[in-house]
């Protein structure tokens, strides 16, 4: 594989880690503000989905590329994105339910992201140990096919 098209792949996959990471960051500050839907003001809601969008997109931008192209290079990326997305969007529901037990008059954006993270990191642990040594036993399979 030449070197153009490996640069395509990973700008390719950085750009669909950032998006999906901007998607659950969205989400997320959306669940933010149904939990403080009284107190809201405009320029509150507007601060809160610029912070959700803008941090899932880092995050995902940053750890997307790494985890996809080192652990999980044998995993459908349709299955990447979904899961990811998914695990996310449930760690940063939890790191809002989390950082609401602290008395302060909005949720604490690092619990937020370091349940965005851990989800992250729980869904790739989970793809990785489904799809470990796919090649290796379906290159098994067809040798055994051909005897």
């Amino acid at each position: 594989m030449n070197l153009t098209r490996r640069g395509q792949i990973v700008a390719g996959v950085v750009v669909a880690s950032a998006a999906t990471g901007a998607a659950a960051g969205l989400i997320v500050a959306g669940l933010m503000l149904t939990t403080n839907l009284g107190h809201a003001r405009p320029s509150l809601v507007w601060e809160l989905i610029k912070l959700g969008s803008q941090s899932g997109a880092a995050v995902g931008a940053l750890l997307g590329p790494p985890i996809i192209l080192s652990v999980l290079r044998r995993v459908p990326i349709r299955r990447v994105g979904t899961d990811f997305l998914l695990a996310t969007t449930y760690g940063g529901a939890l790191g809002v339910a989390s950082s609401m037990a602290f008395p302060q008059p909005r949720p604490v954006v690092s619990l937020v992201v370091a349940g965005s993270v851990a989800g992250l990191g729980i869904a790739a642990l989970r793809l990785w140990a489904k799809f470990h040594g796919v090649r290796e036993r379906q290159s098994t399979d067809h040798a055994r096919a051909s005897i």
